[in-house]
């Protein structure tokens, strides 16, 4: 009676690990990656966003012919150059949402800057994109030069300029066009990830966007995979509450893509 009792026990406590500790792989545009067993994660690709976006451009174009046709190709291109990823989990206190953006860099280097492509140093960056490899010398030089520009305290950066709209106010007398900034605290180095399929670096740091009197807290999470021929950016968003959730989840789920 007493094995019968234990086998029972054991058999209760694999089903609650299965249950818990079980993860999933969920397709992207770079290929696969790990998400816990109990986040959900929606392609917007593979809903109906491309049908709408199309609707909106189609029956309220831009006054540019030509960005409007450079967004109708873009749009094309949904679910394999770029795709957003919506995420949602849950805890005790109740439901967790977050967003992955996820772009194929060297695509959109390519469609962008057409007019450098016989430009040595474009040249050599692609080959390094499609060898899906970067040198350690190069990568010293490259996370230094870029390092260099994070902020290492909290930083306010101006997103517009109220100014140059003063004249334009409503009738109370209070400016139409409202300042609008993006803090930037406890900022990551980028550094590489050790453990990856593919080389692969990323980044954290906490937002606060502001734009007036309306302040939005949010936590981002990027990684930038290298893989060969199609090097894919991953900027995973959600907000400043639910940052503890999410970090863990975002950081494994880009270091398992394969």
């Amino acid at each position: 009676m007493k094995s019968l009792k234990v086998l029972a026990c054991a058999a209760c406590l694999v089903g609650t690990i299965s249950g818990v500790g079980f993860a999933k792989d969920v397709q992207t545009i770079a290929g696969s990656m790990v998400v816990p067993n109990n986040v959900t994660v929606v392609s917007a690709s593979k809903t109906n966003t491309r049908d709408f976006v199309e609707k909106q451009l189609n029956e309220a174009p831009t006054k540019s012919s030509m960005a409007n046709m450079m967004a109708k190709e873009f749009f094309q291109n949904f679910g394999t150059t770029f795709d957003v990823y919506q995420l949602q989990g849950a805890d005790k206190t109740g439901q967790k949402d977050a967003f992955v953006v996820a772009v194929d860099v060297k695509q959109i280097a390519q469609r962008v800057a057409k007019d450098k492509a016989s430009d040595p140093m474009f040249v050599a960056a692609m080959a390094a994109l499609d060898k899906g490899q970067i040198d350690p010398v190069t990568e010293q030089l490259m996370l230094g030069a870029i390092n260099k520009q994070i902020p290492t305290t909290t930083t306010v950066v101006p997103l517009n300029d109220p100014k140059r709209y003063a004249n334009l106010k409503t009738r109370s007398g209070e400016l139409l066009i409202k300042p609008r900034t993006l803090t930037v605290e406890n900022a990551e180095q980028v550094h590489p990830v050790a453990g990856t399929k593919y080389q692969t670096y990323a980044a954290s740091s906490r937002l606060l966007y502001a734009d007036g009197n309306v302040q939005t807290p949010l936590y981002a999470n990027a990684a930038f995979v290298l893989k060969p021929g199609k090097p894919v950016l991953y900027v995973g968003v959600t907000t400043d509450v639910q940052r503890d959730y999410f970090k863990t989840i975002f950081d494994n789920a880009f270091k398992s893509i394969k």
